[in-house]
Protein backbone atom coordinates (compact mmCIF):
# COMPACT_ATOMS: atom_id res chain seq x y z
CA UNK A 1 0.00 0.00 0.00
CA UNK A 2 1.50 3.29 -0.94
CA UNK A 3 0.79 5.82 2.04
CA UNK A 4 0.98 10.09 1.48
CA UNK A 5 0.21 12.75 3.70
CA UNK A 6 -2.88 14.21 0.93
CA UNK A 7 -4.06 12.13 -2.31
CA UNK A 8 -5.68 14.12 -5.05
CA UNK A 9 -8.48 12.53 -7.44
CA UNK A 10 -8.50 13.88 -10.58
CA UNK A 11 -5.85 16.19 -12.84
CA UNK A 12 -8.19 18.44 -14.18
CA UNK A 13 -8.02 22.32 -13.87
CA UNK A 14 -8.60 22.50 -10.10
CA UNK A 15 -6.86 19.18 -8.95
CA UNK A 16 -3.80 20.44 -10.74
CA UNK A 17 -4.17 23.89 -9.00
CA UNK A 18 -4.36 22.17 -5.62
CA UNK A 19 -1.04 20.26 -6.03
CA UNK A 20 0.16 23.21 -7.14
CA UNK A 21 -0.58 25.39 -4.19
CA UNK A 22 0.50 22.53 -2.00
CA UNK A 23 3.88 22.98 0.06
CA UNK A 24 3.47 19.73 1.05
CA UNK A 25 5.77 16.89 -0.75
CA UNK A 26 4.16 14.05 0.20
CA UNK A 27 1.25 14.55 -2.24
CA UNK A 28 -0.02 12.26 -5.14
CA UNK A 29 -2.66 12.61 -7.51
CA UNK A 30 -4.46 10.35 -9.69
CA UNK A 31 -6.42 10.23 -13.21
CA UNK A 32 -7.55 8.59 -15.57
CA UNK A 33 -6.15 10.33 -18.43
CA UNK A 34 -2.54 10.26 -19.77
CA UNK A 35 -2.26 13.81 -19.86
CA UNK A 36 -2.74 16.25 -16.40
CA UNK A 37 -4.98 19.31 -17.24
CA UNK A 38 -6.07 17.57 -20.42
CA UNK A 39 -10.06 18.90 -20.18
CA UNK A 40 -8.43 22.30 -20.45
CA UNK A 41 -7.10 21.96 -23.75
CA UNK A 42 -10.76 22.11 -25.43
CA UNK A 43 -11.52 24.92 -23.13
CA UNK A 44 -12.42 28.72 -24.79
CA UNK A 45 -12.75 26.73 -28.22
CA UNK A 46 -9.18 25.67 -27.97
CA UNK A 47 -7.75 29.26 -26.46
CA UNK A 48 -8.73 28.66 -23.35
CA UNK A 49 -10.54 31.51 -21.46
CA UNK A 50 -9.10 31.52 -18.12
CA UNK A 51 -11.39 33.71 -16.27
CA UNK A 52 -12.67 37.34 -16.28
CA UNK A 53 -11.67 40.85 -15.19
CA UNK A 54 -15.80 41.77 -14.43
CA UNK A 55 -16.22 38.70 -11.95
CA UNK A 56 -18.47 38.53 -8.79
CA UNK A 57 -21.16 35.98 -7.62
CA UNK A 58 -23.82 37.49 -9.68
CA UNK A 59 -22.58 35.08 -12.48
CA UNK A 60 -23.06 32.13 -10.72
CA UNK A 61 -25.90 29.94 -9.34
CA UNK A 62 -24.72 30.41 -5.90
CA UNK A 63 -22.90 33.10 -3.59
CA UNK A 64 -19.08 32.30 -3.64
CA UNK A 65 -17.91 35.60 -2.47
CA UNK A 66 -16.39 34.10 0.62
CA UNK A 67 -14.31 31.92 -1.67
CA UNK A 68 -13.54 34.85 -3.80
CA UNK A 69 -12.15 36.51 -0.96
CA UNK A 70 -9.28 33.88 -0.13
CA UNK A 71 -8.21 33.19 -4.16
CA UNK A 72 -9.42 36.21 -6.38
CA UNK A 73 -9.02 37.19 -10.04
CA UNK A 74 -5.80 39.34 -9.70
CA UNK A 75 -4.01 36.82 -7.21
CA UNK A 76 -4.94 33.85 -10.31
CA UNK A 77 -3.29 35.92 -12.89
CA UNK A 78 -0.80 36.87 -10.47
CA UNK A 79 -0.60 33.47 -10.16
CA UNK A 80 0.27 32.46 -13.84
CA UNK A 81 2.36 35.05 -14.63
CA UNK A 82 4.86 33.47 -11.98
CA UNK A 83 4.26 30.50 -14.10
CA UNK A 84 5.66 32.38 -17.20
CA UNK A 85 2.06 33.12 -18.92
CA UNK A 86 1.21 36.10 -20.43
CA UNK A 87 -2.00 37.02 -21.13
CA UNK A 88 -4.54 39.36 -22.36
CA UNK A 89 -8.56 40.70 -22.08
CA UNK A 90 -10.56 41.12 -25.14
CA UNK A 91 -13.34 44.02 -25.01
CA UNK A 92 -15.78 41.86 -22.86
CA UNK A 93 -12.99 41.56 -20.36
CA UNK A 94 -12.54 37.65 -20.91
CA UNK A 95 -8.87 36.82 -20.12
CA UNK A 96 -6.63 34.37 -22.76
CA UNK A 97 -3.21 33.34 -23.17
CA UNK A 98 -1.38 35.52 -25.49
CA UNK A 99 -0.67 32.45 -27.52
CA UNK A 100 -4.49 32.13 -28.38
CA UNK A 101 -3.77 28.11 -27.53
CA UNK A 102 -5.15 26.11 -24.40
CA UNK A 103 -1.89 24.33 -24.76
CA UNK A 104 0.33 26.73 -24.00
CA UNK A 105 -1.82 26.85 -19.85
CA UNK A 106 -1.58 23.18 -19.56
CA UNK A 107 2.17 23.26 -20.39
CA UNK A 108 2.95 26.30 -17.53
CA UNK A 109 0.68 24.50 -15.37
CA UNK A 110 2.54 21.18 -16.22
CA UNK A 111 6.03 21.99 -15.99
CA UNK A 112 6.55 21.51 -12.34
CA UNK A 113 4.06 19.09 -11.53
CA UNK A 114 6.04 16.47 -11.14
CA UNK A 115 8.27 18.36 -8.54
CA UNK A 116 5.35 19.17 -6.42
CA UNK A 117 3.90 15.88 -6.41
CA UNK A 118 3.55 12.26 -7.27
CA UNK A 119 1.84 11.04 -10.01
CA UNK A 120 -0.38 8.34 -11.12
CA UNK A 121 -1.85 8.64 -14.72
CA UNK A 122 -3.96 6.50 -17.11
CA UNK A 123 -5.61 5.06 -13.58
CA UNK A 124 -8.69 4.43 -12.64
CA UNK A 125 -10.07 4.86 -9.18
CA UNK A 126 -12.30 1.99 -8.58
CA UNK A 127 -13.26 2.69 -4.61
CA UNK A 128 -12.81 4.82 -1.92
CA UNK A 129 -13.35 4.18 2.05
CA UNK A 130 -12.36 5.31 5.49
CA UNK A 131 -10.50 3.06 7.80
CA UNK A 132 -10.24 4.68 10.96
CA UNK A 133 -8.74 8.22 10.14
CA UNK A 134 -7.30 7.60 6.99
CA UNK A 135 -8.76 6.93 3.46
CA UNK A 136 -8.17 3.95 1.26
CA UNK A 137 -8.38 4.59 -2.39
CA UNK A 138 -8.53 1.37 -4.52
CA UNK A 139 -7.53 2.04 -7.98
CA UNK A 140 -6.91 -0.63 -11.31
CA UNK A 141 -3.37 -0.61 -10.52
CA UNK A 142 -2.87 0.13 -6.87
CA UNK A 143 -3.68 0.90 -3.36
CA UNK A 144 -3.21 3.96 -1.55
CA UNK A 145 -3.70 5.00 2.06
CA UNK A 146 -4.20 9.20 2.87
CA UNK A 147 -4.72 10.98 5.59
CA UNK A 148 -6.17 13.82 3.61
CA UNK A 149 -8.56 13.14 0.52
CA UNK A 150 -8.93 15.81 -2.03
CA UNK A 151 -12.15 15.06 -4.74
CA UNK A 152 -11.65 16.86 -8.00
CA UNK A 153 -13.18 14.46 -9.99
CA UNK A 154 -15.67 17.11 -12.10
CA UNK A 155 -19.03 15.98 -12.49
CA UNK A 156 -18.85 12.40 -11.13
CA UNK A 157 -19.80 11.75 -7.48
CA UNK A 158 -20.08 7.83 -8.06
CA UNK A 159 -16.82 7.63 -6.02
CA UNK A 160 -17.63 9.22 -3.11
CA UNK A 161 -21.14 8.25 -2.00
CA UNK A 162 -20.61 5.07 0.58
CA UNK A 163 -18.61 8.55 2.46
CA UNK A 164 -22.15 9.85 2.71
CA UNK A 165 -22.10 13.05 1.39
CA UNK A 166 -24.82 15.11 0.11
CA UNK A 167 -24.66 15.81 -3.44
CA UNK A 168 -27.36 16.32 -5.98
CA UNK A 169 -27.24 14.75 -9.12
CA UNK A 170 -25.32 16.19 -12.47
CA UNK A 171 -26.77 17.50 -15.04
CA UNK A 172 -24.94 19.04 -18.18
CA UNK A 173 -25.14 23.20 -18.54
CA UNK A 174 -23.49 25.42 -20.54
CA UNK A 175 -25.09 23.35 -23.47
CA UNK A 176 -27.04 23.25 -27.03
CA UNK A 177 -30.56 22.65 -26.47
CA UNK A 178 -32.34 20.02 -28.70
CA UNK A 179 -35.76 21.31 -30.47
CA UNK A 180 -38.75 19.50 -31.08
CA UNK A 181 -38.66 21.72 -34.06
CA UNK A 182 -37.87 20.95 -37.51
CA UNK A 183 -34.84 23.32 -38.44
CA UNK A 184 -33.43 21.37 -41.53
CA UNK A 185 -33.73 24.84 -43.58
CA UNK A 186 -32.25 26.73 -40.40
CA UNK A 187 -29.34 24.45 -40.06
CA UNK A 188 -26.32 26.75 -39.96
CA UNK A 189 -28.09 30.50 -39.98
CA UNK A 190 -27.12 32.69 -37.19
CA UNK A 191 -29.82 35.51 -35.78
CA UNK A 192 -27.35 37.90 -34.30
CA UNK A 193 -28.27 40.81 -31.47
CA UNK A 194 -31.51 39.35 -30.50
CA UNK A 195 -33.21 38.88 -26.90
CA UNK A 196 -33.43 35.33 -26.10
CA UNK A 197 -35.67 33.84 -23.54
CA UNK A 198 -35.41 30.85 -21.84
CA UNK A 199 -38.67 29.19 -19.94
CA UNK A 200 -38.52 26.09 -17.85
CA UNK A 201 -41.77 25.56 -15.52
CA UNK A 202 -42.41 28.92 -13.88
CA UNK A 203 -39.19 30.12 -14.12
CA UNK A 204 -37.97 32.66 -17.09
CA UNK A 205 -34.56 33.77 -18.26
CA UNK A 206 -33.33 36.42 -20.34
CA UNK A 207 -30.14 37.08 -22.23
CA UNK A 208 -29.32 39.24 -25.62
CA UNK A 209 -27.00 37.49 -27.56
CA UNK A 210 -26.41 35.42 -31.09
CA UNK A 211 -28.84 32.38 -31.36
CA UNK A 212 -26.73 28.95 -34.03
CA UNK A 213 -29.29 27.08 -35.25
CA UNK A 214 -28.39 23.08 -35.65
CA UNK A 215 -30.45 21.06 -37.65
CA UNK A 216 -32.58 19.90 -34.62
CA UNK A 217 -31.81 22.84 -32.08
CA UNK A 218 -30.10 25.67 -30.91
CA UNK A 219 -26.36 26.68 -29.81
CA UNK A 220 -24.34 29.83 -29.45
CA UNK A 221 -22.73 31.20 -26.34
CA UNK A 222 -26.48 32.56 -25.31
CA UNK A 223 -28.19 29.51 -25.52
CA UNK A 224 -25.68 28.06 -23.50
CA UNK A 225 -25.55 30.20 -20.63
CA UNK A 226 -29.64 29.94 -20.82
CA UNK A 227 -29.31 26.33 -20.79
CA UNK A 228 -28.56 26.71 -17.20
CA UNK A 229 -32.29 27.23 -16.61
CA UNK A 230 -33.26 24.04 -17.73
CA UNK A 231 -29.62 22.18 -15.95
CA UNK A 232 -30.78 23.82 -12.34
CA UNK A 233 -34.14 22.45 -12.69
CA UNK A 234 -33.24 19.21 -13.87
CA UNK A 235 -35.52 19.27 -16.68
CA UNK A 236 -35.07 19.55 -20.43
CA UNK A 237 -38.73 20.79 -21.14
CA UNK A 238 -39.89 24.29 -22.10
CA UNK A 239 -38.93 27.13 -24.91
CA UNK A 240 -36.27 29.50 -26.22
CA UNK A 241 -38.21 32.33 -27.60
CA UNK A 242 -36.41 34.75 -29.50
CA UNK A 243 -37.18 38.48 -30.49
CA UNK A 244 -35.00 39.55 -33.42
CA UNK A 245 -35.42 42.72 -33.17
CA UNK A 246 -35.47 43.65 -29.61
CA UNK A 247 -34.50 47.42 -30.15
CA UNK A 248 -37.82 47.80 -32.23
CA UNK A 249 -40.85 48.49 -30.23
CA UNK A 250 -43.83 46.31 -31.45
CA UNK A 251 -46.19 49.69 -33.09
CA UNK A 252 -43.06 50.15 -34.53
CA UNK A 253 -42.21 46.77 -36.26
CA UNK A 254 -45.97 46.50 -36.75
CA UNK A 255 -45.62 50.62 -39.07
CA UNK A 256 -42.47 48.82 -41.14
CA UNK A 257 -44.38 45.76 -42.07
CA UNK A 258 -47.78 47.66 -42.76
CA UNK A 259 -45.09 49.95 -45.60
CA UNK A 260 -43.76 46.80 -46.50
CA UNK A 261 -47.24 46.16 -48.65
CA UNK A 262 -46.37 48.59 -51.31
CA UNK A 263 -43.92 45.65 -52.17
CA UNK A 264 -46.49 44.10 -54.03
CA UNK A 265 -45.06 40.54 -53.85
CA UNK A 266 -46.24 37.49 -52.56
CA UNK A 267 -46.02 36.74 -49.18
CA UNK A 268 -42.86 34.12 -49.43
CA UNK A 269 -40.78 37.13 -50.86
CA UNK A 270 -42.17 39.69 -48.28
CA UNK A 271 -39.01 39.48 -46.02
CA UNK A 272 -36.19 39.80 -48.66
CA UNK A 273 -33.79 42.66 -47.69
CA UNK A 274 -35.36 42.35 -44.12
CA UNK A 275 -34.75 38.94 -43.44
CA UNK A 276 -32.71 35.82 -44.06
CA UNK A 277 -34.88 33.53 -46.56
CA UNK A 278 -34.45 30.54 -44.25
CA UNK A 279 -35.29 32.69 -41.03
CA UNK A 280 -38.39 34.47 -43.07
CA UNK A 281 -39.75 30.95 -43.80
CA UNK A 282 -39.45 30.37 -40.21
CA UNK A 283 -41.44 33.18 -39.44
CA UNK A 284 -44.24 32.35 -42.16
CA UNK A 285 -44.44 29.16 -40.34
CA UNK A 286 -44.78 30.00 -36.99
CA UNK A 287 -47.18 32.79 -38.54
CA UNK A 288 -49.21 30.07 -39.72
CA UNK A 289 -49.79 32.09 -43.04
CA UNK A 290 -50.17 31.44 -46.95
CA UNK A 291 -46.94 32.47 -48.53
CA UNK A 292 -48.40 32.57 -52.06
CA UNK A 293 -51.07 35.40 -50.93
CA UNK A 294 -50.18 39.18 -52.43
CA UNK A 295 -48.54 40.97 -49.55
CA UNK A 296 -50.65 43.63 -50.52
CA UNK A 297 -53.18 41.53 -49.35
CA UNK A 298 -52.36 41.87 -45.82
CA UNK A 299 -54.98 42.49 -43.08
CA UNK A 300 -54.28 44.85 -40.34
CA UNK A 301 -54.73 41.18 -38.09
CA UNK A 302 -51.90 39.13 -40.28
CA UNK A 303 -49.79 42.02 -39.76
CA UNK A 304 -50.31 42.04 -36.29
CA UNK A 305 -49.51 37.84 -36.30
CA UNK A 306 -46.56 38.62 -38.37
CA UNK A 307 -45.09 41.23 -35.69
CA UNK A 308 -45.95 39.69 -32.74
CA UNK A 309 -43.98 36.19 -34.37
CA UNK A 310 -40.65 38.25 -34.91
CA UNK A 311 -41.07 39.10 -31.35
CA UNK A 312 -41.58 35.85 -30.31
CA UNK A 313 -40.25 33.20 -32.19
CA UNK A 314 -41.24 29.89 -29.96
CA UNK A 315 -38.65 26.81 -30.50
CA UNK A 316 -39.97 23.99 -28.33
CA UNK A 317 -37.05 22.11 -25.96
CA UNK A 318 -36.89 18.69 -25.26
CA UNK A 319 -33.68 18.00 -24.27
CA UNK A 320 -29.62 18.78 -24.34
CA UNK A 321 -26.44 17.65 -26.52
CA UNK A 322 -23.59 16.00 -25.14
CA UNK A 323 -21.22 18.90 -25.78
CA UNK A 324 -21.63 19.83 -22.25
CA UNK A 325 -18.75 22.53 -21.48
CA UNK A 326 -19.74 21.83 -17.41
CA UNK A 327 -22.26 19.94 -15.33
CA UNK A 328 -24.43 21.30 -13.00
CA UNK A 329 -24.96 19.53 -9.70
CA UNK A 330 -22.46 18.01 -7.01
CA UNK A 331 -21.93 18.92 -3.15
CA UNK A 332 -23.76 21.88 -2.23
CA UNK A 333 -21.41 24.46 -0.57
CA UNK A 334 -23.69 24.26 2.78
CA UNK A 335 -22.18 20.96 3.24
CA UNK A 336 -18.34 22.32 3.33
CA UNK A 337 -16.69 24.57 5.28
CA UNK A 338 -15.12 27.89 4.11
CA UNK A 339 -11.61 25.49 3.04
CA UNK A 340 -14.02 23.11 1.40
CA UNK A 341 -13.72 20.26 3.51
CA UNK A 342 -16.86 18.23 4.85
CA UNK A 343 -18.55 19.13 7.71
CA UNK A 344 -19.58 15.75 8.36
CA UNK A 345 -16.29 13.95 6.86
CA UNK A 346 -13.23 15.21 8.76
CA UNK A 347 -9.91 15.95 6.09
CA UNK A 348 -12.36 15.04 3.46
CA UNK A 349 -12.08 18.15 0.45
CA UNK A 350 -14.05 19.05 -2.60
CA UNK A 351 -12.96 21.25 -5.70
CA UNK A 352 -13.83 22.62 -8.94
CA UNK A 353 -16.67 20.80 -10.74
CA UNK A 354 -17.60 18.65 -8.42
CA UNK A 355 -19.06 20.88 -6.33
CA UNK A 356 -22.27 22.34 -6.90
CA UNK A 357 -21.22 25.58 -8.58
CA UNK A 358 -21.64 26.71 -12.10
CA UNK A 359 -21.08 30.37 -13.99
CA UNK A 360 -21.87 31.53 -17.65
CA UNK A 361 -19.52 31.81 -20.15
CA UNK A 362 -16.79 33.78 -19.90
CA UNK A 363 -13.93 32.22 -17.87
CA UNK A 364 -16.25 31.68 -14.78
CA UNK A 365 -15.98 28.55 -14.51
CA UNK A 366 -12.34 27.81 -14.64
CA UNK A 367 -12.03 30.81 -11.99
CA UNK A 368 -14.19 28.78 -9.41
CA UNK A 369 -11.81 25.59 -10.22
CA UNK A 370 -8.48 27.76 -9.64
CA UNK A 371 -10.03 29.77 -6.46
CA UNK A 372 -11.48 25.97 -5.03
CA UNK A 373 -8.35 24.14 -6.24
CA UNK A 374 -5.80 27.19 -4.32
CA UNK A 375 -7.74 27.16 -0.84
CA UNK A 376 -7.66 23.39 -0.48
CA UNK A 377 -4.09 22.97 -2.06
CA UNK A 378 -2.86 25.71 1.11
CA UNK A 379 -4.07 23.28 3.52
CA UNK A 380 -2.77 20.07 2.36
Amino acid sequence: MKDYDAIIIGCGASGTMCALSTKNKNVAIIDCNFLPSKKILVTGNGRCNLTNLNLDSSFYNTNIDAYLNQFNVKQTLAFFEKLGLEWYADEENRVYPITNSAKSVVDVLSKDLKNKVEMFLDETVLNIKKENEKFVVSTNKNIFSCKKLVISTGGNTELFKNLNILSSSFTPSLVALKCSNNLKNLNGVRISNALVTAICENNKKSEMGEVLFKEDGLSGIVIFNLSSIFSRAKNFNGKIVIDIFPSLPLSTLKQKLENRKMLNVPLNKFFVGFLQNSVADEVLKQSKLNGNIDSKELTENEINVLATTLKNLTFNIVGAYSNNQIFSGGVDLSELTLGLESKKVKNLYFTGEVCNVDGVCGGYNLQWAWTSGHIVGEQL
